[in-house]
């Protein structure tokens, strides 16, 4: 069955598709954000303003869904290679199953951007009948997009969303100097409605996604080939739960691995079947069919 090695590159595998995910919707919510906010500036009446959403739309489908269903895609080659640590190669069943797991997941992630799309309407047409100046309008819909993390022509808040985002993406993450900055952004913007931004939304469904399918997929081919061990293995982070630390490398009969799952409770702890959600929310663990 599967070897260290590829037990490894499997790992690798996942963390390679979530984290271009991350860099690709980062970028990609910057270019909306902009674009956005340009067609707004460009409207002349309250009409004009209120015929956005037919651009808009095709912006979201061209910036953003058309390439998550491009990310979808990936989860061919995450079966590929699970199928390869358990035996034979991918089968028509396996085939179908991908398919249908596929589409699932993307209509998951398109209605967290057409949920988005519709926030940035809101902002558009309530704007243009309360009569505020486009001016305001497009940085409400920056905010809707973005959060706190709108192009903004402030030295302050521009250093401070940089050193966020440096804080994110390090290894060993300050979780007292994140919270800080994040307090000081909010006081920034006091009294402008911001909420979650779309990179952020996306990212965390993104993440649950991946690693769902790969649960499902793995389960399935595990009964497949009568296996009844897993060890649980992946990538640990600098926010990894103890549950994810404590069992990494360790192998379970699948009863008890639901026996132990089922014990504990914890913070981001999801609920459902454990060879699925794992250690919860952003969680890079996954469970591999071993022989006994």
């Amino acid at each position: 069955m599967a070897t260290q090695t590829q037990i490894q590159q499997h790992s690798d595998l996942i963390d390679s598709i979530l984290d271009d995910f991350d860099e690709f919707m980062e970028s990609a919510e910057k270019t909306l954000e902009n674009k956005v906010a340009k067609r707004i500036l460009e409207t002349k009446t309250i009409d004009e303003l209120l015929e956005l959403r037919v651009p808009l739309t095709e912006d979201y489908r061209s910036l953003v869904q058309e390439r998550v269903r491009a990310y979808i895609d990936n989860f061919d080659t995450l079966a590929k290679d699970t199928a390869a640590m358990t035996g034979t190669g991918v089968t028509p069943v396996d085939n179908r199953i991908v398919a249908e797991l596929k589409a699932q997941s993307y209509a998951r992630l398109d209605e967290s951007v057409k949920q988005n799309k519709e926030s940035v309407n809101t902002e558009i047409v309530v704007g243009a009948l309360a009569g505020l100046a486009v001016q305001q309008i497009a940085t409400n819909s920056r905010h809707a997009i973005s959060g706190l993390m709108i192009t903004v022509d402030d030295i302050e808040i521009t250093r401070l969303q940089n050193r966020l985002r440096k804080l994110r993406n390090a290894t060993d993450r300050n979780e007292a100097e994140i919270a800080s900055i994040l307090g000081k952004l909010k006081n920034k913007f006091a009294g402008v409605n911001v909420g979650t931004s779309l990179s952020k939304k996306m990212s965390a469904d993104m993440h649950d996604t991946v690693m769902d399918f790969d649960g499902v997929f793995v389960k399935h081919r595990a009964r497949q080939a009568g296996l009844k061990k897993f060890r649980y293995a992946g990538t640990l982070v600098a926010e990894s739960r103890d549950f994810c630390i404590r069992n990494q490398g360790r192998t379970f009969t699948e009863a008890e691995a639901k026996s132990l799952w089922s014990s504990e409770s914890w913070s981001g702890k999801r609920s459902g079947d454990p060879f699925v959600v794992r250690g919860g929310h952003r969680c890079r663990h996954f469970w591999i069919p071993v022989e006994d």
